[in-house]
């Protein structure tokens, strides 16, 4: 908006710049006499200065036209070619009054030009300000040009009209500016700020982001957090959401009071973001890791009925262009960094980390094909990226929770990130189907494990994943897919990826069907025990998920 409304006002000040050079070059070649005969007696001398004026007006639009190039990087400020910009009228003016002596008569009200230009952009002060300096000029060409003035007080006599005309121009346009630029910050301020908290709102965070990335060099980082306030949920149903509304009070005052560089908004709800430019991924983490020690340390009423036996915070961070080259792409991971810090555990400061970038391969010219393969089965099918994402998320609790090994567990998290890749050999028509799959297009969708499986062959270090991927839609009661083997012949990976894989999608929205309930989908995980799934993987899954959902 403040963009706008400055480029409206170059385009009145530019139209204004030529309109007057436009009736000065038509005066003086109506004039018919020449300007300066003493120091060019030959014919057709105006046209000489008709050229002038002519490169003069070229000046002003090549001015116009570089002057986003000159921007100052904050609407309150002035570039100096701002500065120049509108001191052109006063040059004009002064030109004017003084070669056109001779032939314009009232010459004297162009000195209104400047002033009307200075107080409708700098307001009242300026505007008195520019006055008194036409006067001057004016008191001056009184004293040199005309004989019968022979001392400033006779010269201020002789022009006390135009004068006191000038300053109450400057007094009057400029105080309206002033009253305008009052009411338009007014205005601003209500819609760029959160009017519970006090901070800028999600909009204003939104307009800074792509200011940033339209303006910041890439080789600048810029920094994301997202907070978020651990089982606000329960608080607000224990406490009623009057008292949660005071929680999001005080938390907005301890970011605004402690988080003193970058913009701090509420991003909705009870999450907040913390924009820094200028940040990397170190200083980020540092100011996130302060912002959940201080909002630990702060007392909160009702805070020791919290799992925690306080409020707490998790944060996620994303930095560009590590992290994401578009607003969009760092939101969307440092969003993601969030998520994994709540659903692994809260309280907790994330830093976004791509599980494909936790990948330890040599063959990097095959890790690479393996990525560009992931990328495009995203492009195909836009659920599969975060589906994978939460599948491994849940699938690693799994694990940690049945204290299987290290190495197990990283091989089940490669697994479980890249257990739809498969799907790369699938047409987008049947990915992406509405309705339900006829049986031609269920049989092509059954292959996709056994096309994973063939896939990621490719990299020796992603040999052992290759049953993993290949059976993780097997059943317990051997009624899956693709070769129904059953019960401990399925790898232990195999049968974690089935139970995490098969609750993500019940409880995510997909183009063929809405999503359940975590309830409704614990209660089908439980009829399918010991037919789908692993029963005894099916108790641990179900104590997760539960005291997981208790606490939000």
């Amino acid at each position: 908006m403040e963009e706008e409304r400055q480029k409206e006002l170059y385009n009145y000040i530019t139209i204004t710049h030529m309109l007057c050079l436009l009736i000065f070059v038509i005066a003086l070649i109506l004039s018919g006499h020449n300007i300066f005969p003493e120091i060019y007696p030959y014919p057709f001398a105006n046209i000489w200065f008709l050229i002038l004026f002519c490169l003069l007006g070229l000046i002003i639009v090549i001015l116009y036209i570089t002057k986003s190039y000159y921007t100052p990087k904050t609407p309150e400020s002035l570039s100096y070619m701002d500065i120049i910009y509108m001191a052109l009228p006063l040059i004009l003016a002064i030109s004017v009054l003084f070669i056109s002596h001779r032939d314009l008569p009232n010459s004297e009200v162009i000195l209104l030009l400047p002033i009307l230009i200075t107080a409708s952009i700098m307001g009242k002060k300026s505007g008195i300000f520019m006055a008194l300096v036409c006067s001057l000029f004016l008191i001056l060409h009184e004293i040199v040009f005309k004989q019968e003035v022979v001392n400033i007080f006779k010269a201020i006599e002789s022009d006390l009209i135009y004068i006191s005309l000038m300053h109450i121009v400057g007094w009057f346009i400029g105080g309206i500016a002033d009253m305008e630029t009052k009411h338009r910050k007014h205005l601003t301020k209500m819609a760029n700020t959160d009017m519970l908290t006090g901070l800028y709102n999600h909009r204003y965070f939104q307009e800074k982001l792509k200011e940033y990335f339209n303006f910041v060099s890439n080789k600048s980082p810029l920094s994301l957090i997202f907070i978020d306030i651990d089982h606000f949920k329960k608080y607000n149903d224990s406490f009623g959401h009057l008292v949660g509304d005071h929680v999001l009070e005080i938390l907005g005052e301890l970011l605004r009071e402690n988080v003193t560089s970058g913009i701090t908004a509420r991003y909705g709800g009870e999450e907040f973001v913390v924009l820094l430019p200028n940040s990397d991924s170190r200083a980020a983490v540092q100011v996130a890791e302060n912002i959940k020690k201080m909002v630990e340390k702060q007392k909160f009423y009702g805070g020791e009925y919290q799992p925690e036996g306080k409020i707490t915070v998790s944060c996620g961070i994303a930095t560009s262009p590590t992290h994401g080259s578009s607003p969009k792409e760092l939101i969307k991971h440092a969003d993601y960094a969030l998520y994994k810090a709540k659903i692994l555990n809260r309280n907790k400061v994330e830093l976004y980390i791509s599980v494909l970038e936790e990948f330890e391969l040599n063959e990097e010219e095959s890790f690479n094909s393996i990525r560009t393969l992931i990328s495009i089965i995203n492009a195909k099918d836009r659920y599969t990226f975060g589906h994978s994402e939460r599948v491994t998320a849940y699938s690693i609790k799994i694990a940690r929770r049945l204290q299987l090994s290290d190495n197990n567990i990283q091989l089940l998290k490669y697994a479980a990130f890249l257990h739809d890749v498969g799907k790369i050999e699938i047409d987008g028509s049947i990915l992406n189907k509405p309705g339900s799959l006829d049986e031609h297009e269920w049989n092509i969708l059954k292959q996709h494990p056994r096309w994973g499986s063939f896939i990621v062959q490719s990299v020796k270090e992603l040999i052992p994943i290759t049953s993993i991927i290949l059976y993780h839609h097997e059943n317990y009661d051997g009624s899956g897919y693709p070769d129904g083997i059953k019960a401990e012949k399925i790898p232990l990976l195999a049968r974690i990826i089935r139970i995490a894989d098969s609750y993500d999608a019940m409880t995510s929205n997909r183009t063929y069907k809405k999503n359940m309930t975590p309830s409704k989908a614990i209660n089908e995980i439980k009829r399918c025990s010991g037919t789908m799934f692993d029963p005894e993987l099916v108790k641990v899954f179900i104590g997760i998920i539960n005291a997981d959902y208790t606490l939000r």
